[in-house]
């Protein structure tokens, strides 16, 4: 009974993703959470990824770092194996999140 209320979660998730889809077909993100099946708890933690990382570059930034690579590392390691590292900032990029720390991420 878990796995069928689980699945009706997801269920959930994604009709709230696809509402939001056809208000704004550039949200390319909530696309792929679709696409590759995320749950709202995966998606919840790629954002926090993204939140925590986006934070950092900006504290690098401002001391003056020049190398982003270690960041970009870290970012391709907690990305879920569901997406590639490309798709989450290609789709980031292209729904407006995170712009600074992508643009940063798609030069590395």
């Amino acid at each position: 009974m878990r796995n069928m209320n689980e699945e009706i979660d997801i269920l959930r998730f994604h009709q709230g993703l696809l509402l939001n889809l056809i208000r704004n077909p550039e949200a390319k993100l909530d696309y792929l959470f679709v696409e590759k099946n995320f749950s709202k708890k995966e998606a919840e933690d790629l954002f926090e990824v993204c939140d925590n990382l986006s934070k950092r570059y900006e504290i690098e930034k401002a001391e003056g770092y020049m190398n982003f690579r270690p960041l970009f590392n870290q970012f391709a390691r907690r990305v879920n194996p569901k997406i590639t590292t490309k798709e989450c900032i290609d789709a980031c990029l292209s729904q407006g999140l995170y712009i600074a720390f992508m643009r940063e991420m798609d030069r590395v």
